[in-house]
């Protein structure tokens, strides 16, 4: 109880008054935690997940679990979930389905009854776990600082492992000298799971080679944090992050003639590609990309687009998908149409004057009015659109058209076609398709205007 309480005090994980909400599997390492927690007198709620993965036996883990919070008053919450169906349906594995489950529920909870922190019982054997299997894997520096004592996502509620100040067999010692009770798990016999292998096939012959393996891993796992974290303050100060990427207008360019100056580029690349959600190996694409000099080459993680452009790699985030489609039986009687909140148009149409000489602007459009047919239609434009556009002889994809004009991929998600019988009429705010232009034989004008 001193070793915990004093780690909990060294990390500043909570404060007396804070009420907990302890994740609470029924198996070793989670019964430890709360009686831990209880004999400090720290007030504390009571999580647990049946994931209906064992069949009965998760049953039985459920029961046992609310057992516990009644034997020491605490509330309990609880949830079940049909794991595999949701796994399934999100094409992800069944422990990562899992995981986000587990996390997700957890957070509601915390925050529907104003819980300070998330508890979870991960301990030093769950760290080296960890780290060998992102050693196996492939990982950058990170990966090889185990599971964090506290983790604080921006918005979430933080999530605290006051366990990590000890170890598996330290935790089954205290355990039998309480007399404490617990559930197996009968998975974590199988070697089925890599982590399993780990745990069962190579930890043990880790600590042949070294019987002190646990404390000399705590050690390096705190030199490696500390190497971490002077990496990361290191990358965000001027020489290196601040110089080479500029921030407007909702993306993030890195400059290419400043990148290359630096020393170790491709591994700075790595490092602050992680924040957007990158992996390693899209970043060396990246990195060859900017060496080759190949314009346009796109990535993607979750949450962002990277692509390589002339003066370096642009990246922003996905913005919602356009889906809408307007249809226009006449002009509104005030000139102005709003094209689902996206666009904004000026609409004019007049006799053509003798020495009418059409808007070169691409925001106008200019057409020969008879031409348009109502009803005509607004859409976004899609992959496969092709149309005549002004002055040439033959049709052209509008992605083309697009990629010609050096339209900024963010931009090109905004790009919207006007449609006349099914043909398009404007690639709107580029070109206007040449069957539509205003000829010698018009003689009445239509003037669409893109507002700014």
């Amino acid at each position: 109880p001193a070793l915990f309480l004093g780690f909990i005090n060294d990390q500043h994980l909570f404060g007396p008054t804070d009420c907990i909400l302890l994740t609470i599997s029924g198996g070793l390492d989670s019964m430890v935690m709360a009686d831990l927690f209880h004999r400090a007198g720290i007030r504390f709620g009571i999580a647990h997940v049946n994931f209906y993965l064992r069949g009965a036996e998760s049953d039985g883990d459920e029961t046992f679990v609310r057992g516990l919070a009644e034997t020491h008053n605490a509330p309990f919450h609880t949830e079940r979930f049909d794991t595999e169906a949701v796994a399934k349906q999100q094409g992800v594995s069944v422990q990562m389905a899992a995981r986000q489950l587990r996390y997700d529920f957890f957070e509601r909870i915390a925050r529907q009854y104003h819980y300070t922190a998330i508890a979870t019982a991960h301990h030093h054997d769950d760290a080296l776990e960890t780290v060998l299997l992102n050693l196996v894997r492939g990982t950058g520096l990170a990966g090889l600082t185990g599971i964090p004592v506290r983790r604080d996502d921006e918005g979430r509620i933080p999530i605290i492992r006051p366990m990590l100040c000890t170890d598996r067999a330290t935790i089954e010692t205290y355990a039998k000298q309480r007399g404490l009770v617990w559930r197996e798990d009968s998975s974590n016999e199988s070697d089925k799971y890599a982590r399993n292998k780990i745990r069962h096939r190579v930890i043990p012959v880790l600590r042949e080679l070294n019987p002190n393996l646990t404390e000399t891993f705590a050690e390096t796992l705190e030199r490696l944090r500390g190497a971490s974290d002077v990496v990361d303050s290191f990358l965000l100060k001027t020489g290196t992050w601040g110089d080479v990427m500029i921030e407007s207008a909702g993306q993030t360019t890195l400059n290419r003639d400043a990148f290359f100056r630096l020393s170790s580029p491709l591994f700075m690349l790595g490092e602050w590609l992680k924040q957007y959600g990158f992996s390693y190996e899209q970043a060396k694409q990246i990195f060859r990309a900017m060496q080759s000099g190949t314009i346009g080459q796109t990535f993607s993680s979750p949450a962002y687009r990277a692509w390589n452009d002339r003066d370096g790699v642009i990246i922003t985030p996905f913005g919602p998908t356009a889906h809408y489609e307007i249809s226009l039986n006449e002009w509104p009687a005030d000139g102005l149409i709003d094209v689902a909140g996206r666009l904004k148009l000026s609409v004019q149409t007049f006799d053509k004057p003798a020495d009418y000489r059409p808007n070169p602007d691409p925001a106008v459009g200019c057409f020969n009015a008879s031409r348009l047919q109502f009803p005509l239609t607004i859409r976004p434009w899609q992959l496969g659109d092709r149309f005549r556009p002004l002055g040439m002889d033959g049709t052209k994809l509008v992605s083309d058209l697009l990629n010609d004009r050096k339209v900024p991929l963010p931009n090109r998600d905004r790009v919207a076609v006007l449609l006349s019988g099914g043909a398009i009429a404007w690639v709107i705010g580029q070109r206007i398709g040449h069957e539509f232009r205003v000829s010698g034989v018009a003689d009445r004008i239509c003037e669409i205007q893109l507002m700014a």
